[in-house]
């Protein structure tokens, strides 16, 4: 996050930020973004093994999206596809929309 905001002159804090490494058992990055983040601009940062995509998703973005919300944490349960060959930056949770990431993505982060 330091990164993004210095070189970026971003506002990444830990309110409106989420970071995932790819799963181990399953070729994802998982979250659960609380509800209540999206009442501002949400910043996700995708974690592979040689660079970050940042995705940023509006402020009410979930509103009229069909995301599914974890009742018992009040988060939107978010599985995206880190398979280049098999529906790449999409949501594939259980029961999830297929909602494609690529369009929020902000910038890709070599390191």
């Amino acid at each position: 996050m330091k990164y993004i905001n210095q070189q970026y002159k971003a506002g990444l804090r830990v309110s409106n930020t989420a970071y995932s490494k790819i799963n181990k058992s399953k070729e994802v990055w998982w979250f659960n973004v609380s509800v209540h983040k999206f009442t501002e601009d949400v910043h996700l940062l995708l974690n592979d093994n040689n660079q970050a995509l940042w995705v940023v998703l509006p402020k009410g973005f979930t509103k009229g999206m069909p995301f599914k919300i974890r009742e018992d944490k009040n988060a939107v349960d978010l599985e995206i596809s880190s398979n280049k060959t098999f529906m790449y930056l999409k949501d594939v949770k259980s029961g999830g929309s297929n909602f494609s990431f690529k369009p929020y993505i902000k910038e890709k982060i070599s390191f």
